[in-house]
């Protein structure tokens, strides 16, 4: 995704540079007094801040390891990723999408000797308009991961799609991204449509539509019409007359349900051409097809005599179908958690991590009878850098999201936080949910957990276990069921920000002997 509004990055980069100053000097003073008080074991690791008028505690237990993702269901999702993306540490992915359409009416009538002059697929790409130049819009693509050319089809899908689940008391089916083979193995062998080459563009949509009202029989009148960027191809004209119009009047046109019997669809496969590769989310919800046609019809014209003759006139109409169930399945090289010593995040169906805070009870006690308040509180996540090239800034998430897996919902510092901004998810939650920072040596993600923290603390909150991923809209909370391996009984769900993007991290976690192990950091004040 691609920042493109000035007066927020400005705003944005004063903000961090305020927090990063107030920080510095929180970590600087600390670094120079110590805590006079005796507090036994809690007491012995607290360092004195004067500039917040607080003690520093980072010496509290807590435990972190990764779950291997194997699957997320995707059949509720408007948007889906299309491509191939190969990660320096976790390797290629592959994302396709099998789609079911829907007739836009039911037993349709194409008039006299209907001839298909066109087929059109249109399926919007995200973008933001950056600049316009004369009549044109200037578009930079948003949500492209890679720039690497690879190989597209779409094929007739051959598996059908239910809506219920005969198998689980006809509730509602639900498809998952680990159903990789039983689509791609359930296709037609001839293709529909075949790219080479592809990779998204970011050119403005411009078609020339006859204008109907203006125009008449000495003059017919087009107008321009311009719609932002989005995946646009022509479908072949025989395929769909032998699809859809030559079986006008049978019963697999008569309703959705016969239809989707009978034409189960479309499935979009990705091809890798190198090592590079591009992945983009596509918004299905708006996606379409289009049968542009020409028909006839019997009219009466009125002779010089008053009598009536019937001829046939020609007239132009579309037929339009519309994308109704759609989901992603994924083919992934990275197939195992390496170790447990690192906290390995990968979107797509990859891995998260898990966190326990304050996994010793009688630590926890000792520090709720000392009746602190919390004013700050931090998870610092720093990057493994032998394992990441800390120089390469593309294929880095930019942010972390962090929830309540025991609740499946966001903790009570992204409710609160004030600088969110529903306009804008790069700049918005930069309190709780910290971009990427620090430099080539030292790069890390920072989160606040302030609220989360005293509420532990000082309510008697239930201590609940967190859930950490890669995201690619923090302003998305919604979260999908999910297939895990290694994984806590409380985890069910995982956030679709998650799943809908390829990036991944390594990070350090809490079993290293290292100044980046993963600590949380209490800022209080004792109680007078």
């Amino acid at each position: 995704m691609k920042k493109n509004n000035k007066f927020y990055m400005k705003k944005e980069l004063k903000a961090v540079k305020k927090y990063k100053f107030l920080a510095f000097l929180t970590i600087a003073i600390s670094l120079f007094a110590a805590c006079e008080d005796d507090f036994s074991d809690v007491g012995s690791d607290l360092v004195n801040n004067n500039n917040f008028n607080s003690l520093l505690y980072d010496s509290s237990n807590l435990n972190a390891y990764s779950v291997k993702i194997n699957g997320a269901q995707t059949n509720n999702f408007n948007n889906l990723l299309l491509g191939v993306y190969n990660d320096p540490v976790y390797g290629k992915m592959t994302a396709n999408v099998v789609s079911q359409l829907s007739l836009g009416t039911t037993n349709p009538d194409f008039g006299i000797d209907p001839v298909i002059d066109s087929v059109v697929l249109s399926i919007p790409y995200y973008s933001t308009a950056v600049d316009i130049d004369d009549d044109a819009t200037i578009y930079e693509l948003d949500s492209v991961y890679g720039n690497g050319p690879i190989d597209l089809s779409i094929y007739r899908n051959n598996y059908y799609i239910s809506s219920l689940d005969p198998n689980n008391d006809y509730e509602a089916q639900e498809y998952y991204t680990n159903q990789y083979n039983t689509f791609d193995q359930n296709h037609s062998s001839l293709a529909l449509l075949e790219i080479s080459n592809y990779t998204p563009s970011a050119q403005e949509t411009v078609l020339i539509e006859l204008n109907e009202d203006e125009s008449d029989d000495t003059e017919q009148v087009f107008d321009t019409v311009r719609s932002t960027p989005s995946f646009r191809y022509h479908l072949d004209t025989e395929d769909f007359q032998e699809i859809i119009f030559d079986r006008e009047g049978s019963s697999d046109l008569i309703s959705n349900a016969n239809f989707q019997n009978y034409f189960r669809g479309l499935y979009f496969k990705s091809e890798s051409l190198s090592d590079t590769g591009t992945m983009s989310l596509l918004n299905f919800s708006n996606a379409s097809i289009t049968i542009y046609y020409t028909y006839s019809y019997e009219t009466t014209q009125e002779n010089n005599d008053g009598t009536e003759t019937t001829v046939i006139e020609e007239d132009k109409d579309e037929f339009s179908l519309s994308f109704s169930t759609n989901f992603n399945v994924y083919e992934n090289e990275y197939e195992n958690v390496p170790d447990q010593e690192k906290l390995y995040l990968k979107g797509g169906s990859g891995s998260m991590a898990v966190i326990d805070l304050f996994t010793d009870q009688n630590q926890l006690d000792s520090i709720r009878e000392l009746g602190w308040l919390v004013n700050e509180a931090n998870l610092t996540f720093y990057v493994d850098e032998t394992q990441v090239d800390l120089e390469d800034t593309i294929t880095q998430p930019s942010r972390l999201f962090i929830y309540d897996i025991n609740n499946n919902t966001v903790l009570s510092d992204y409710s609160f936080d004030i600088s969110a901004n529903d306009n804008n998810p790069f700049l918005s939650r930069l309190i709780h949910l910290g971009n990427l920072s620090g430099d080539n040596n030292r790069r890390y993600y920072k989160l606040r957990v302030t609220s989360l923290v005293n509420n532990i603390i000082n309510n008697d909150s239930t201590n609940t276990k967190l859930g950490l991923t890669v995201s690619a809209n923090v302003n998305q909370t919604n979260t999908t069921k999910g297939i895990f391996t290694n994984a806590p009984e409380e985890l069910e769900n995982i956030p679709v920000g998650h799943v809908l993007t390829p990036e991944g991290t390594v990070l350090y976690g809490t079993e290293e002997n290292s100044d980046k192990k993963l600590k949380l950091e209490i800022y209080y004040t004792e109680p007078n």
